[in-house]
């Protein structure tokens, strides 16, 4: 038996697919998610910090890092 919706009138080809639908749910509930994803996130991204700046800095076409880039010094600073 398969599992394929049936076809809604309302839904149109070129609109793009829907990934994720997500239910109804409490206020608390939306909140408690968003603190648990943030808190993740900040996890993941302390944990792995070295691995993301490195993958981004190969992938550079500037040097990556704390170079600083040249300043028009003709300019006044004013």
């Amino acid at each position: 038996m398969s599992d394929a919706q049936p076809h809604s009138p309302e839904l149109n080809m070129c609109d793009p697919p829907t990934v994720f639908v997500f239910p109804q749910i409490s206020d608390e509930a939306v909140i408690d998610i968003n603190h648990f994803l943030e808190a993740f996130y900040t996890h993941f991204q302390n944990h792995y910090y070295p691995q993301i700046q490195r993958y981004y800095a190969d992938r550079s076409p500037m040097p990556y890092g704390n170079d600083q880039l040249p300043l028009p010094l003709d300019d006044p600073p004013f």
